[in-house]
């Protein structure tokens, strides 16, 4: 009955909140070690493995609350004194945009947005964005859809070689990975992150998909330190096509 009444209120939130006009507002993090709660519009929504994405959301100003968890309780939400408010502000969404906020380790919030692009088939809703067009993206573009920036790229950069453990600094490039295309320099970049030549050829591995200019792939070579890794490297390209 719990179970049931849950996703009764999901569902109500979704046709209440959502109306399609084109346009997307995501909130994640990427600390896995960071339990927030965050609620929209007076609505409060969980998280589902460090990311939510509300699709279609209307055009206008949403009231968007991020409530940090000082300690865990099992008890879901429980808005009380174990909870500090880290953002509460109105966000405006504009229609054809995808906004996206995103929590670092710290608690810091940085806001982006990007024009999204219904030619490309964004309106799917299995989270693969397509290649949509931006704006502005401080010279990464190059002709390539949603290239992330260089000072957002940066910024990216020193928030996962703040992470003490390789394996959390793997989970946080996933998730940036995930919502990002990459230049194949990029890739290089998050690989020479890392120590372990594992963790280097997995990273190569799940960029792939997301790189835009694959014709250089072979370039990762540099980044790898063993043949073995290289010829893994190789045979991976060739099965993915």
């Amino acid at each position: 009955m719990k179970k049931f009444f849950t996703l009764l209120l999901s569902s109500l939130f979704s046709l209440s909140l959502l109306a399609y006009d084109g346009s997307r507002l995501s909130i994640s993090t990427i600390s896995n070690t960071m339990d927030l709660k965050i609620e929209i519009d007076g609505r409060r929504i969980n998280m589902q493995d460090n990311t939510i994405t509300l699709s279609n959301i209307t055009e206008g100003s949403h009231s968007v609350r991020i409530y940090r968890e000082k300690k865990r309780n099992g008890n879901g939400f429980n808005f009380g004194k174990k909870q500090e408010i880290i953002y509460a502000s109105s966000v405006f969404v504009k229609k054809g945009f995808h906004t996206d906020i995103t929590v670092n380790r710290f608690g810091k919030v940085f806001i982006d947005e990007r024009r999204m692009d219904s030619r490309d088939g964004w309106y799917d809703e299995d989270e693969n964005y397509g290649d949509y067009e931006d704006e502005n993206d401080g010279g990464w573009n190059n002709g390539y859809g949603n290239v992330m920036s260089t000072r957002d790229f940066e910024m990216v950069k020193e928030q996962i070689r703040k992470e003490w453990f390789e394996k959390n600094r793997l989970v946080s490039a996933k998730v940036i990975m995930d919502k990002n295309n990459f230049t194949v320099q990029q890739v290089k970049e998050f690989m020479l992150l890392f120590t372990f030549e594992e963790n280097k050829l997995e990273v190569a591995k799940y960029a792939y998909r997301k790189t835009v200019d694959k014709q250089n792939y072979y370039q990762l070579n540099d980044a790898l330190t063993f043949k073995s890794s290289k010829d893994d490297l190789a045979r991976f390209i060739r099965e993915s096509h």
